[in-house]
């Protein structure tokens, strides 16, 4: 396995070099980024890449449905855990244009986080505030990185423009604690209710998550590839 440390840059051991013209280039690409997954979570300081664990989410306000079922509710100090347990199913370069397409699995994603509520679920008053928990398992996502290469020092680089990606849903659990001050009963009700509901919340959460995804990917492929040039990385 030829590695980037051999190109006379700053120790790169979990940069795999792949070439052009490998008959398995896809697999090459994919076993590259399998190598890269470990670092991503606490992040690459040499390349300036930012821990991927956990990844921060804008408050997201809830306001939606009927007299039957009616959502008012914020979440915020949203953090998620579990984006680096990606698993590519399906990757397709084409180096010529510089565009990878990609199948991937979210495995489990968990969210942290707090709510505040005011809500009408099938008949249930749900009131109250304190901490989220929602997990969010089988999710998939396609995506699409379009390179343009630009040039610096005489020498040619690959930079992408952002990740155009859409998340298939999964199946998603929440729950909400201190509903009604905690009291246990109408907690556990609602909370219940809630939780066989939990679409209601994960489909307004999913923009959210679907942009700040697509941010990160964005910028941690493009901090790699603006380091080492598109000879050092695809040579021929």
């Amino acid at each position: 396995m030829m590695l980037v440390d051999n190109l006379n840059r700053s120790k790169a051991s979990y940069i795999k070099v792949c070439h052009r013209d490998d008959p398995k280039l896809s697999n090459c690409i994919n076993d590259s980024i399998t190598i890269l997954k470990p670092y991503l979570k606490k992040g690459i300081p040499e390349l300036d890449v930012p821990p991927l664990e956990p990844l921060l989410l804008d408050a997201v306000d809830l306001k939606s449905g009927n007299d039957a079922t009616r959502i008012e509710a914020t979440l915020s100090n949203l953090e998620i855990w579990g984006p680096t347990s990606f698993i590519i199913l399906e990757l397709k370069p084409n180096l010529n244009k510089n565009v990878f397409k990609f199948k991937v699995l979210l495995p489990e994603l968990n969210v942290v986080g707090r709510y505040k509520a005011d809500a009408r679920v099938l008949f249930f008053n749900l009131k109250g505030e304190g901490p989220a928990f929602i997990n969010i398992t089988n999710y998939k996502f396609e995506c699409k990185l379009k390179g343009n290469k630009i040039s610096k020092g005489g020498e040619e680089f690959l930079e992408f423009e952002k990740m155009r990606l859409k998340i298939e849903v999964g199946t998603s659990s929440i729950r909400l604690e201190n509903l009604f001050n905690g009291d246990p009963v109408l907690g556990k009700a609602t909370s219940d209710v809630v939780n066989e509901n939990s679409n209601l919340f994960i489909s307004e959460i999913l923009p959210n998550l679907q942009q700040a995804l697509s941010e990160k990917f964005t910028n941690i492929a493009n901090k790699i590839t603006l380091r080492f040039t598109h000879k050092e990385l695809f040579p021929y």
